[in-house]
């Protein structure tokens, strides 16, 4: 819950001093109606982490490692002024390996296929940088693998926020970065192993590093 006020905290800040900036000139970043963009943004994460165990007669020690990465493409068209509407695709992968005391090693391997409609306004701040907020609803399927053996499927229905900010380099080109999201997930996992299927719903904040985009735009 700090984290969630915390992070709305900020952000309102930020966009009040934007407003009252704006009061004192209006030569900020502004996107016409009938501006349209494509998007190239990519998430990259990574850990690894030692972990112990005790067991009856003995003391578990291992390591896990994670590596993961997502990569989404998008387009949009302005329908008001600094209002975009947009689809985007995207594909993810994430590694985990486990390294147990006895040196057998578990690898669980998962692959991700989303697409995502969502709604974007910006609110100019300077002559060449914005701050944006994305409404979206993202559908993701996962295909999962333990040791190269299907491990089962899942489905992910995200409705939520992202903020960000846009950094124009020139006319045409530009660099953003999202931070975060906060919203509503439902999920359905289907079990391949014990043939099982679970459900959970869950709205939280999310802030951990696969929620960090980086990515080009190209504004036309």
């Amino acid at each position: 819950m700090k984290k969630i006020t915390l992070f709305v905290c900020l952000f309102t800040i930020a966009f009040v001093n934007a407003q009252d900036a704006d009061k004192t000139t209006s030569d900020k970043l502004s996107f016409e109606k009938g501006t349209q963009f494509v998007n190239l943004n990519f998430s990259v994460n990574s850990s690894e982490t030692n972990f112990e165990r005790q067991t009856q007669d003995q003391l578990d020690t291992g390591e896990t490692k994670a590596f993961g990465f997502s990569i989404n493409a998008s387009y949009a068209h302005a329908i008001n002024n600094n209002l975009f509407l947009g689809l985007g695709v995207g594909y993810g992968s994430n590694k985990n390996e486990a390294t147990n005391i006895d040196g057998s090693v578990n690898e669980n391997d998962s692959k991700s296929y989303q697409v995502f409609p969502y709604v974007r306004y910006y609110k100019g701040i300077g002559k060449k940088l914005a701050l944006f907020i994305q409404g979206e609803a993202r559908y993701s399927h996962f295909e999962n693998e333990l040791n190269a053996l299907n491990d089962g499927e899942s489905d992910n229905f995200f409705v939520g926020i992202r903020p960000g900010i846009t950094f124009m380099l020139n006319k045409n080109f530009a660099l953003e970065t999202s931070f975060g999201a906060l919203g509503y997930t439902h999920s359905k996992i289907d079990n391949g192993r014990f043939n099982t299927e679970a459900t959970s719903n869950s709205f939280n904040l999310s802030l951990n590093s696969s929620n960090l985009f980086f990515g080009l735009n190209y504004y036309f």
